[in-house]
């Protein structure tokens, strides 16, 4: 009788997982839910904060249908700088607008490899000078606040040097051009916050 007792208890047990906490489909339940607490604060999700994060810039980068659509077009983030005064909206941008335009401004003379506003980070292509082609630089941005704040960028120089017609990473710390690059950055996005603020 206990053993029948206790297969029938591990029986409804599986059932309800399988069904989930309010019976039923599992994945309609936590549609159910996401109307209620939206789905990246869904406390049902199992969810990192990173993954969190990545939710709310999928959700702020969707239009009225929820789908993600117009990709940013790199002529109109330089035409901005050219025409101060003109207003361009950065679809899906989740990061501060003049700290993104300063990066991008910096780097404008670069071949870019990677622009991606959603998670606020651009890298360029490597970049090699005429004076030394056995050494070779990447800048990587990453824009990681809302507001126009002194922290609210961060950069890194990653650097390689040649041996042999393989590329191997230079340890060479760069510190100081490191903070030469992000003082130019902020210094752009509070000249460009200026002319929006007297606009």
């Amino acid at each position: 009788m206990l053993k029948s007792l206790i297969s029938l208890v591990l029986v409804l047990f599986v059932t309800s997982c399988s069904q989930g906490i309010m019976g039923g489909n599992i994945e309609k339940n936590l549609e159910a839910t996401d109307k209620i607490y939206g789905r990246c604060d869904n406390p049902y999700r199992s969810m990192t904060n990173v993954e969190k994060e990545i939710c709310r810039g999928k959700v702020a980068a969707a239009g009225p249908d929820g789908k993600i659509d117009d990709p940013i077009s790199l002529n109109d983030i330089f035409d901005r700088f050219n025409n101060p005064n003109k207003n361009i909206v950065y679809g899906g941008l989740s990061v501060n607008q003049y700290l993104w335009q300063g990066s991008l401004f910096v780097l404008e003379n670069y071949p870019l490899q990677t622009v991606d506003s959603q998670g606020g980070f651009i890298s360029t292509d490597w970049i090699i000078s005429k004076d030394d082609p056995s050494r070779r630089c990447q800048i990587k941005i990453n824009v990681i606040s809302q507001d126009l704040i002194s922290t609210g960028v961060k950069t890194k120089l990653i650097c390689q040097e040649k041996d042999n017609d393989q590329w191997y990473p230079d340890n060479t710390i760069l510190v100081e051009e490191e903070k030469k690059i992000t003082l130019t950055i902020l210094e752009k996005a509070q000249e460009l916050s200026n002319l929006a603020d007297l606009s």
